[in-house]
């Protein structure tokens, strides 16, 4: 889950700046209007509301906010307030909030799942508490290149323990290889943040496994290649840093042919620029803090 930067505060500003001098302020586009007017709506316009009683009185109060509305709006309201109180600032942010918010979101999930009158519908349900908890696993993890927000081991206990539950869900529900990719990826990141290397060889070696299934399913590039997708690129560069933590210099040729693929993939295709960027700077984030 990549840092996303909200706000109103930056595009408001744009449209007084001069209603006080001799040039008069912009209108706006339609498109600055229409993001101004989503902002204002159902759930946006309650995040004032969840922040103010999440710096006063901490994620309970916010629960019991949610708790105010019905089935599909705490839904709603759950998945919003784990996206801003992870991407947006707020008096004294932690991730001891943030976890708690998203824990309640994943016990609303699963409670309304034991009480559908479907199986199609629980089954759904309980993809929304999948849902929550893969983002919980990978909001936790300290990869994301420039977001500094501390991290103890509970925060890793708790975004494996989240890892697990998706893994387990996912098999329940019979989901394909994309999402277990995913989930392998996590529940390795904590296992790496915890100290458990093997662990992470372990589970990284599995996303591995899951990202050449996409490739031979959507018929690219199955080994790591500037042609190849940027799942098998990462998953395979994870697998080499963290053999290269445990002393496997073999380890640090793999990590390093990982980073060279995603260099020269962005400078071949323009399509999976951004992308292979991105995957550049989380590599050589996750370097720096576990290759001293």
């Amino acid at each position: 889950m990549k840092l996303i930067a909200f706000g109103l505060t930056a595009l408001a500003a744009a449209f007084v700046v001069g209603a006080y001098g001799d040039e008069p302020a912009a209108e706006p586009t339609d498109s600055e209007r229409s993001e101004m007017n989503a902002k204002q709506e159902f759930p946006e316009i309650h995040w004032d509301e969840m922040r103010t009683r999440m710096e006063t009185g901490g994620a309970a109060a916010v629960a019991d906010f949610v708790a105010g509305f019905n089935d599909e709006e705490r839904r709603k309201l759950y998945s919003f307030a784990q996206r801003a109180f992870y991407g947006r600032e707020w008096a004294g942010k932690s991730f001891d909030g943030y976890v708690e918010v998203a824990n309640a979101g994943i016990a609303e999930g699963l409670r309304q799942a034991e009480a559908a009158t479907s199986a199609e519908d629980s089954a759904k349900l309980v993809d929304f508490a999948n849902v929550l908890s893969y983002n919980l696993s990978a909001d936790l993890a300290e990869c994301w290149p420039g977001d500094t927000l501390p991290r103890e081991k509970r925060h890793f206990e708790a975004g494996l323990k989240a890892a697990e539950d998706c893994i387990r869900w996912r098999q329940e529900q019979g989901k394909g290889p994309g999402p277990f990719a995913m989930a392998y990826w996590a529940k390795g990141m904590h296992q790496l943040s915890r100290g458990d290397v093997d662990g992470a060889v372990e589970n990284f070696k599995k996303s591995l496994e899951y990202n050449v299934e996409v490739a031979k399913e959507e018929g690219t590039a199955a080994e790591v290649s500037a042609e190849a997708g940027f799942g098998l690129i990462l998953a395979d560069g994870y697998v080499g840093l963290a053999e290269w933590v445990k002393g496997d210099e073999d380890g640090k040729g793999r990590f390093e042919n990982a980073l060279a693929a995603f260099r020269e993939g962005a400078e071949k295709y323009a399509d999976k620029k951004d992308d292979f960027q991105f995957g550049i700077d989380q590599l050589e984030w996750v370097k720096k803090k576990f290759i001293k």
